[in-house]
């Protein structure tokens, strides 16, 4: 990673290097060849300690998994399945995917570059204050600390309300740390995919600058010699620009391409089967609390897919401001510049942003509902048949 990141970023990239899930080095990082091999070998060692964590968890005969019956035993295994799976895919691609995942940060410090150059003037870019930076990433900062709130206080209460015993405690102590890992690799999709949304704001605030001018020019007449050579620069610009951010886009698909698909997977299969515990427990009256984790899990998945649909939402905005540009100003017309935005429209047509898993789905706000018809599908059966045998 080369350019000078802000605090905000350089703090949240140092602790996902400390948990094995960022393996560039950052700027200002000695020795970065050698602190790239360091990251690699680091997640290596994390991948190998958690997933001999789990594999103890799944054979030995302490009370890792519910032993009052076989459905409770069968969902605490598959909690730790798909969280082994989220595992491999994670580290895997932390220290496979690194030449993508640089193309993307030097993309995304090449674009900031240019966008400081235009507010500051070449040579004069000065460093955000926190507070700028603090507003810039508030987006992605209440996903993260909000979630995080959130689970913090379901324990505390799960701990105070929950009779304590052996069982509890070795399944929280093991099972947590998947969840906060496979929690911050999520955050971490919603960090890239908000780096991705800014610089497709900025995109469009600058093409609806351009639109207003030409209107401007459109509606008084009023153009400056060389008017329409000027907005066809301009906006080949802005063309070369939107080229950079799908190539940032392309690097993060690539990045991170497994890891979506098994992270989104893991979650809604810790949703699912708390859904299905929960029932299970009111239906035989036990008192066990352990479903009550589900509720941050909740807004994992949407937070993802909110970070997604705001990134995927910027691109037909930005074509709505390209053809606002008017090619006429009632004095002159300029083909050149008609033919620029077909060129661009044809681009952002070939070139559009879908973030998906695999190709599998669209990762939009369609994929909530359909999750969430399918849960309630299940929970409705469930429901049905319970009362069904009472």
């Amino acid at each position: 990673m080369s350019g000078r990141l802000g605090h905000v970023l350089h703090f949240h990239l140092r602790v996902y290097q400390v948990l094995g899930l960022h393996g560039l080095p950052l700027p200002g990082d000695e020795r970065p060849r050698r602190t790239r091999q360091l990251l690699r070998a680091w997640s290596l060692f994390i991948l190998l300690a958690l997933s001999g964590m789990v594999a103890v968890c799944l054979t030995s005969n302490l009370e890792f998994l519910y032993k009052g019956d076989m459905f409770g035993c069968v969902n605490d295994a598959l909690k730790y399945i798909f969280s082994e799976f989220a595992l491999l895919s994670i580290y895997g691609e932390t220290m496979a995917s690194q030449r993508p995942l640089a193309r993307f940060w030097w993309l995304h410090g090449k674009l900031s570059r240019q966008q400081q150059q235009q507010q500051h003037g070449v040579g004069q870019s000065r460093p955000a204050s926190m507070r700028s930076e603090l507003l810039q990433y508030r987006r992605y900062l209440i996903s993260l600390y909000g979630i995080l709130v959130g689970e913090t206080l379901v324990n505390i209460w799960l701990w105070q309300v929950q009779p304590a015993d052996i069982h509890l405690f070795l399944f929280w102590s093991t099972f947590e740390p998947l969840v906060f890992i496979m929690y911050l690799r999520n955050m971490q999709f919603v960090l890239h995919m908000e780096l991705l949304r800014q610089h497709l704001a900025q995109l469009e605030r600058e093409l609806c600058l351009l639109a207003d001018y030409s209107r401007f020019a459109s509606r008084t007449g009023r153009s400056f010699k060389g008017f329409g050579p000027f907005l066809r620069r301009r906006l080949l610009q802005k063309q070369c620009v939107y080229n950079d951010v799908h190539e940032m886009y392309t690097c993060f698909q690539r990045a991170f391409c497994y890891s979506t698909l098994t992270v989104l997977l893991s979650i809604y299969v810790r949703i699912a089967v708390d859904c299905y515990f929960m029932y299970y427990t009111l239906y035989i009256a036990i008192a066990n609390l352990d479903y009550s984790l589900i509720f941050p899990a909740l807004f994992e998945i949407p937070a993802f897919i909110y970070a997604s649909q705001s990134c995927m939402v910027m691109v037909p905005r930005i074509a709505h401001q390209l053809h606002n540009i008017v090619t006429d100003t009632g004095c002159c017309s300029f083909p050149d510049l008609s033919l620029q935005i077909q060129n661009f429209s044809l681009q952002i047509l070939h070139q559009p942003l879908r973030i998906n898993c695999l190709g599998i789905t669209i990762l939009d706000c369609f994929l909530i509902t359909r999750v969430d018809c399918l849960l309630g599908g299940h929970l409705h059966h469930l429901h049905h048949s319970v009362y069904t045998k009472v």
